[in-house]
């Protein structure tokens, strides 16, 4: 994630985000809670969006 920031795919609020998307993650796997994984289903359309966002600018800039 650090990476796609420092070759300028995502500004620096995206990363805050991506890096709380794998922290969310991480969650999901070394956790279970049921209000936990609540929450975090809220935030997958979220990290979904951000993600497809971010694949689609590295596409397009690959391509170039």
């Amino acid at each position: 994630m650090r990476e796609l920031f420092r070759n300028k795919y995502v500004e620096e609020g995206e990363l805050k985000e991506l890096l709380s998307m794998v922290d969310d993650r991480n969650m999901t796997v070394y956790t279970y809670d049921e209000n936990l994984a609540e929450t975090l289903f809220t935030r997958l359309s979220a990290h979904a969006n951000l993600m497809k966002s971010v694949v689609d600018r590295i596409e397009g800039k690959s391509t170039t």
